[in-house]
């Protein structure tokens, strides 16, 4: 395992063999021979209120003609910051996990998609690297 940046306002763990495709908006994790793909946006807000968690999940929800299952409780123990999880499954039969993390200067949104058994897996990386999400002080 390893300790990586996806962007400079905060550090999750990945496996050693995880595979990485970056933009300046988008990180994309996978480890090959696996079907479960992790990718991570963020924003710095240095001023000002930010879009509360659910606010931005609900936007999201909005957006997609899908049906959606809200995440009454998180697993994950993300840095503390406020949170927001749902779950939908697309036309090809993948589940996708979409995910707001919200504090007061930083959102994180994350998706994890695959097939539904491999990102239900309680040994799922990509779930485990989302609950080893730091903060990175500025």
């Amino acid at each position: 395992m390893k300790r990586v940046q996806p962007f400079p306002s905060f550090d999750i763990v990945l496996p050693d063999a995880v595979v990485h495709q970056a933009d300046e908006r988008v990180s994309s994790y996978w480890v090959d021979g696996e079907r479960v793909l992790l990718q991570l946006s963020s924003y710095v807000k240095p001023e000002g209120s930010p879009i509360p968690a659910e606010q931005r999940l609900q936007e999201r929800i909005a957006k997609s003609s899908g049906q959606w299952k809200i995440w009454e409780r998180s697993p994950l123990a993300t840095y503390g910051a406020e949170q927001a999880i749902a779950e939908t499954v697309d036309s090809e039969g993948l589940l996708w996990i979409h995910a707001y993390f919200v504090s007061p200067n930083l959102t994180v949104y994350a998706t994890v998609s695959g097939p539904e058994d491999e990102v239900r897996n309680t040994q799922n990386w990509a779930i485990t690297a989302l609950d080893s999400m730091k903060l990175n002080p500025k």
